[in-house]
This record gives C-alpha cells, structure tokens and sequence, in this order.
C-alpha cells in the first residue's frame, strides 16, 4: 500500500470510528472524548488487530491538535477581564495546585509507590481538562457566563502550571535529581521568554494582523495567525519547553487584535478535528484488560484527585472573595483530569519511571473522572443545598458572617486608602521572603541530590536528617518575616472592614483573628509544600524522625535567633532597603 493511500485509510478509519463513538456518547449525555477515546481502544491492538492505523501518522496530528487547541484557548481568553481577575485566579492556581500535588504525592508513598513515582503521580492530577471542562460547560445551564469564564480560565493556568511542573521534573525522567543550576537556568529562561513574547505580542502583532486584515482577505488573514502560531510553538519548543505554551502566547497576543473573534471563529472547526485525533491517539494505547486488571488502584487515584482538587479549589476560591456557593460550583467543575495527564503519564512510561500498570490506572482514573464530572455538573446546586442543610447550624453562621466581612472589605479595597497601600506593600514583601525561601530549599535540594557526571560529587555530602534541619533553620527568619507581614495586613483589611460602619467596635478582635488565621494557614501550606518539593528522597525521613527534627530546629532558633535574624536583615536590607529598616524597627525581638 502506498503511502498517500496509508494517510487516507488512516483518516477514514480515525474519523469515522471517532464520529460513530461520539454519537454513541452523546445519546447518553457524555461528552464527546470519551468517544473519541472509545475510537482510539477499538483501533488500538489490543481489541481488532486486524483494524489498525499508523502510528506516524496518529502522532503528527495529535501533535498538530494540542497546538490548535492552546491556541484557540488564547484567542478566546479576554485580556481586559483578565488583568482584572487575573491575580485572584493565579492565587487560586497557585494554592490549589502545590496541595494537590502534595496529596498526590504522599497518596503515592501510603500507595506503595517510591519518591519519584510519588512525585509524577501529584504532577499527573494536579491539571484539569480544558477540552472536557469546555465541552461540559456548554451543556450546564446554571452556570452563568461570568462564573464559566472564571472556570476556563483557571483551567489555562493550570496548563501553564503542569507545563513548568513538568519541566522541573525533566530531570527525573533522565534518572537524576533536579540539580540547581538546571532548575535556576528553566525559570531564568521561561521568564525572559515570557516577558519578551508578551512585549512582542503586545506591541507588533495585534497591529501587524489588523494591518492584514484590513489589506487582505480573510484567507490570507488565517494562514498569517496560524503560521505565526505554529512559529511561537516552535521557539517555545526550541528552548526545551512545550509547543502547547507558545501556541497560547501566541493565541493571547492576537486575541488582543479586532479580527481575533474572526480568527477564532474559523480556527475552532479544524481544532475540533485535530483534537478528536489527539485524544483517538491516546485511546490507542489503552489496554481495556490492564484497566480493568487495575481498577482498584485507578478507582483510589481518582478519588484522590476529586477529593483534593474540590476541596483545594473551593478553599482558594472563598479565599479571594468568592460565596461558598460560587466556589463549589467552579471547583466542582474542574473534576476532569486534564490532558497533560495523558501526556506526563506517557513520557514518565517511556522513560521506565512507571510500569505498564501504572499507566493504565491512571487512564483509567481519567475516564472515571470524565464520566463523573458530567453526573456531578447537572446537580451542582442540588449538592450545595444538601451539603448545606447537613452543615452543622455554628458553621453556616461562622461562614456567614466571614462572607460578610470579605465582602465588605474588598468594597472598601475599590477606594484608595493608606490601609490599601499596606496592604500592597506586605504583599510585596511576601513575596520577596518567599522567593528567599524558594532559593534556600534549591540550595539545600543540590546538596541532598546523588552524585551525577554534571553535578559536583562533593556536594553530596550531608544526610537527610541534618539537610532539613539546617533548611529549617535557615529560613526562619524568612518565615517570622511572613509571619509578621501576614499580622499587618490582618491589621488593615481589619481597619477597611470597620470602616464600614457595619460592625460594632466589639467585632475588631474577632474580625482580625479571622484575616490572621487565614494568612497563617495559607503560609503553613505553602512552607511545607515546599519542603516536599525540594528536599529529595523525603519518603527516607520517618515519622517519628521528622518530629524530632521539628523539635531540634525550634530548639536551635530560639537560642540562636538574635544571631540568625540579624544576618537574615542585613541580607534583607539589600533586597528591600526601605522596608525592611521599618520591620526590622517595629518586629519584635522573640520568636
């Protein structure tokens, strides 16, 4: 058979088997990937092997499909509303998605699994399923536009975040630890790429497309947006990231021109097309046997992935403002493991990192999420009021009154104030103490990594035990900075919601524990994220050995801290000179 009859009995195959599958689906109101996958295991192997396509062939498209899709994401994301969301929802991700992978992480020790399979199987569920989430949303009537924007819309962070989740991990598809200068090298290189793409594209390519598409017809004004797509994808892919990050950079700075609606308009049918390929290929290599032989360990990777991604979601989304209502429905309607899933799960097979049966649990546990997520969508305010009725009466009232304080505060936060500027500036300092945080544990990571032929074999020269305590140490001082910083925009977000005149002087102390507590917990969270993120070979660190080390480190900065904090402030005073001489004036002395 030749090979341009090959491609076309490929197609025919892929197409019709896909479309036949789909109808099959939608009868019973499931969405469409789940027939594009059911095509993909019927012309697998394993099922007709007889029947089969070429696998060149299946891989070119899917490739071009992923492309299409981020994209066509981009040009519908709207940029006006987006810098006006964009911080809370990149808190959200940003929360959400480091717990996830946490729980995924120690779910993988508890499951028998060692620390680098641990590790990939948070990255695998940590993502939702931007196509799925799409497909489901357009079905879902009770879901307002705004609220379904706000759904999509984390969806494409959560891709942007898998995409460095996944190339931090890199390294250990290779068999090493992440060392720091590779790792310090990735994030170097993805800012400098991010913020020349986003100077680039918010300067010259919404006006070289209006320019098009004034001059041109709108043929020509698709294959310019396409090429250009297709260009970013592959300087994306050039600097060792993914081609799915370029093509939505680029699909977000042509959404900025006033042909962007036209673009996507005629871009959305042939991303449809190519798409159905991407997910017939994964379907391809599904072994219905495997899955069923693993159906336990897919069923626990799945409730895994529900429990935390809803709980973890619905928590980030009260914090930045949104009714408990709100934030059931939006994280209830990101219960879909994402498409990088397929793809991180794949790349850590072919690598030899997890076995066969790994892999197919966790397609399976994909298909069971992607069935579930339709169910849980078409009850979601049926769930909220059961939920709510069996809530104990104390804790609807504490809710109650915590909606009310939030709501009055971010009102005053729309109105310039000195509380304001307090709370901007502890936010900037947050973030600097963090990124000292983030720089000690890559220190500590590099000198707890094994030996490699691009490492230095002298620095692994310090057992586990001893590397956590000495990064406990350290960044103390950077976690009290926190600390206190956390206290002081409690103070104002206090002093906001009393100005309202809603409360009464009484409520002051209650209304400021509530800001304090929150805070309090979002840094815990985040601290001991990154102790599971950076310390390597955690799961060598026993239970009883981690309390003992918690104990020694405390012991040590309470007898030290005048030592450590005051080399902490003068390190300090270089990274922010003005604020740190006033903290360094008003913080109190003791730990």
């Amino acid at each position: 058979m030749s090979e341009e009859i090959r491609i076309v009995t490929d197609m025919t195959l892929l197409l019709l088997a896909s479309g036949v599958c789909s109808i099959v689906f939608a009868k019973i109101k499931m969405p469409p990937i789940l027939g594009y996958l059911a095509a993909g295991i019927i012309l697998g192997p394993t099922m007709f092997p007889d029947l089969w396509v070429e696998t060149s062939t299946v891989s070119l498209l899917s490739g071009i499909g992923i492309v299409l899709l981020m994209f066509y994401i981009g040009l519908e994301t709207d940029m006006t509303k987006l810098r006006k969301t964009s911080m809370k929802l990149v808190f959200v991700v940003c929360f959400q998605m480091p717990i996830v992978v946490a729980i995924g992480y120690l779910s993988g020790i508890m499951m028998g699994f060692d620390s680098v399979q641990s590790i990939f199987l948070g990255a695998i569920i940590s993502g939702t399923s931007t196509a799925v989430v799409v497909g489901v949303l357009k079905e879902t009537k009770h879901i307002d536009h705004d609220t379904a924007k706000t759904i999509i819309t984390i969806t494409i962070f959560e891709d942007v975040g898998q995409v460095l989740i996944l190339t931090m991990a890199a390294p250990l598809l290779a068999g090493d630890a992440p060392a720091l200068g590779s790792t310090v090298n990735m994030i170097m290189g993805l800012i400098l790429f991010l913020g020349l793409a986003i100077v680039f594209g918010m300067t010259l390519v919404p006006r070289a497309l209006d320019y098009v598409g004034r001059k041109y017809s709108a043929e020509i004004l698709l294959i310019v947006a396409v090429g250009l797509c297709f260009a970013m994808a592959t300087i994306s892919a050039t600097m060792g990231m993914s081609i799915a990050i370029g093509a939505f950079i680029m699909g977000m700075m042509i959404s900025l021109s006033k042909y962007s609606g036209q673009i996507a308009f005629k871009v959305e049918p042939v991303k449809e097309l190519f798409m159905a390929v991407f997910f017939i290929s994964i379907g391809l290599q599904i072994s219905p046997a495997l899955i069923v032989q693993n159906i336990g360990l897919a069923a626990a990777i799945a409730i895994v992935f529900i429990v935390s991604k809803i709980g973890s979601v619905w928590l980030g989304c009260y914090l930045v403002n949104m009714t408990a209502q709100k934030s059931f429905v939006v994280a209830t309607s990101l219960v879909a493991m994402g498409e990088f899933a397929f793809i991180i799960a794949k790349l850590a097979l072919d690598a030899g990192i997890v076995t066969q049966d790994f892999y197919s649990a966790v397609i399976g546990a994909a298909l069971i999420t992607m069935v579930f997520m339709p169910l849980l969508a078409k009850v979601q305010p049926q769930v909220f009021r059961e939920l709510s009725k069996r809530t104990p009466q104390r804790v609807r009232d504490a809710m109650a009154r915590i909606d009310g304080i939030k709501l009055v505060a971010a009102n005053r936060l729309l109105l310039p104030s000195p509380a304001k500027s307090s709370i901007k500036r502890g936010l900037s300092l947050i973030f600097v103490d963090f990124m000292v945080i983030v720089v000690v544990m890559l220190i500590f990571s590099t000198l707890g990594s094994p030996p490699s032929s691009a490492a230095d074999p002298n620095l692994n020269v310090l057992p586990q035990e001893i590397l956590l305590l000495l990064a406990i140490v350290v960044v103390s001082p950077a976690l009290h900075n926190v600390h206190y910083h956390i206290k002081t925009i409690a103070k104002a977000l206090t002093s906001l919601t009393m100005g309202s005149r809603r409360y009464s002087k009484g409520s002051e102390k209650h209304i400021y524990t509530i800001y304090s507590n929150l805070g309090n917990a979002t840094m815990f969270i985040a601290f001991l994220f990154l102790i599971m993120l950076f310390i390597p070979d955690r799961g060598m660190i026993s239970l009883p050995g981690l309390v003992i080390i918690g104990v020694t480190a405390v012991i040590i900065v309470y007898l030290a801290w005048d030592t450590i904090r005051r080399g902490y402030d003068k390190f300090y005073a270089l990274v922010s000179k003005n604020e740190s001489e006033q903290t360094v004036e008003e913080r109190p002395d003791k730990v």
